[in-house]
């Protein structure tokens, strides 16, 4: 009687909550729809945050309307914003709507918006692309940039040159990381709101150039400007730091002795998923995180017994590793790529098909949570943050890849893995790419792609350490 109350609570508390923040969310909504055509580039940005969250929101409430409403708008910012909108739009096809109906405010506003950016004042100076070459960063901005507006500075610590680059402007999208055998790190990020900081970090000494060339800055060993004077300056002075060793993180290799997981000839699943595994976890100790497995050898491990290591260890993060499958063999040779998911009880038919694949080896033990004990874990807080994981981990997984493979973005999305429903920190499960494509199977195998996977990995585990400390 007891539990039943306490479900009953958390239920009310719940829906009471869910309902006063969907009249927030409508209101942004309708703000959008009034204002976005005449906003300047800042607050382009702030709407675009705004509709992301808003999207999150419906995919935690598995509210299809919220859902539609925020990715239809979300078309028209990633768009004015000159950003990838390809996930957006096949997403609203799935749920069989199209962009935006077409009317005053909203039909003019990409075009409008465009243009306003394009003319604005040094103030809204924005860069609207990054490219990352070799050795250098090229930003594209909406305005000609003035190299006298620059400023730029060198931190030293145990053995890492960290060359800071401040620019006046607004980053459209996500900060970016680079990494190449030639410098350890460049990442680009948003440091303040009129700021944009680029990192270089090496272990030696760099010599850096700069130059900017009409609505271009380029950054780098080849640039061809003047080397960049740069002086020692205190630690204290911006880059965030992650205090890696006292961040527990916990790998479970899916799968395991009697349950080879997905088979394809000679490839087995279980098999891929613990080499890199273990390849991730040496990544992740080489940065100062503490690591530790489910299963580091070829043993079948219980379903509650991976999460329960996880709690157990006080973990910061859960990462389960799998491959996936195609579900016919008509589709071995067109379905391919890297994906991320995390924990709802919302999802896409495709989605929930993956699920329903890595779930078939828990099916005797599924028995164990029941639906109470499965929707007291699925609280709020958690979908959220299990969220910026998997969209961090994702990106710096995909960015690694596809600068040496040519691989497909699966994109993040949400799923019922039974896997992660006991852990209690943030948790992510990763398709690590098809194990029944004829050419991804064979390179997932190689150590060189698991390497790079690793890298991916571990540079998503710290971008989201960096923005949630």
């Amino acid at each position: 009687m007891g539990k039943i109350l306490k479900l009953f609570i958390h239920i009310t508390i719940f829906l009471t909550i869910s309902l006063f923040g969907n009249e927030i969310y409508h209101n942004q909504i309708k703000e959008f729809d009034k204002n976005f055509s005449n906003s300047n580039s800042e607050a382009i940005l702030r709407y675009h945050h705004q509709l992301k969250n808003i999207y999150i929101q419906s995919i935690i409430q598995n509210n299809t309307k919220l859902k539609i409403s925020s990715l239809k708008r979300l078309l028209i910012s990633s768009k004015a914003l000159d950003l990838d909108a390809s996930a957006y739009e096949k997403e609203l096809k799935t749920l069989g709507e199209e962009p935006l109906a077409k009317k005053p405010a909203a039909k003019e506003a990409p075009k409008n918006v465009v243009n306003k950016v394009q003319s604005a004042p040094t103030a809204n100076k924005a860069a609207l692309g990054v490219e990352f070459k070799n050795t250098d960063v090229i930003l594209r901005f909406n305005q000609e940039v003035n190299i006298n507006e620059i400023k730029s500075f060198l931190l030293q610590s145990k053995g890492t040159h960290r060359y800071v680059f401040d620019v006046p402007g607004a980053l459209m999208g996500n900060s970016r990381t680079y990494e190449s055998k030639d410098i350890d790190q460049i990442r680009v990020a948003q440091y303040d709101k009129d700021t944009i900081r680029i990192v270089f970090s090496h272990k030696k000494a760099l010599n850096l150039r700069h130059i900017a060339k009409d609505k271009h800055l380029f950054i780098g060993l080849s640039a061809n400007a003047a080397a960049v004077s740069t002086k020692p300056y205190e630690e204290k002075s911006g880059i965030k730091k992650i205090n890696a060793k006292n961040r527990v993180i916990v790998i479970d290799p899916g799968h395991g002795g009697k349950d080879a997981g997905a088979v394809n000839g000679k490839y087995r699943e279980k098999e891929v998923v613990l080499a890199l595994s273990l390849k991730l976890g040496e990544e992740l100790k080489k940065r100062g995180y503490k690591v530790f497995y489910t299963r580091s050898k070829d043993i079948f491990i219980q379903l509650r017994s991976r999460t329960r290591i996880a709690n157990d260890k006080n973990a910061d993060l859960f990462i389960s590793v799998h491959a996936n499958a195609a579900p016919t063999k008509d589709k071995h040779a067109s379905m391919e790529g890297v994906e991320t998911f995390f924990l709802s009880p919302a999802r896409s038919q495709r989605s929930k098909n993956v699920a329903e694949l890595e779930n078939k080896s828990d099916i005797e033990e599924m028995n164990h949570f029941s639906k109470q004990t499965y929707l007291n874990f699925l609280n709020r807080e958690k979908i959220i943050a299990s969220n910026k994981f998997a969209l961090d981990v994702h990106q710096g997984m995909f960015n690694e890849l596809s600068s040496k493979y040519k691989i497909r973005d699966g994109g993040v999305r949400e799923a019922p893995f039974w896997v992660l429903v006991g852990a209690q920190m943030p948790a992510i499960l990763l398709e690590i790419g098809y194990i029944t494509h004829p050419a991804e199977s064979k390179r997932m195998f190689t150590s060189s792609y698991q390497t790079s996977l690793a890298i991916g990995i571990a540079n998503g585990v710290d971008a989201y350490f960096r923005k949630n400390n």
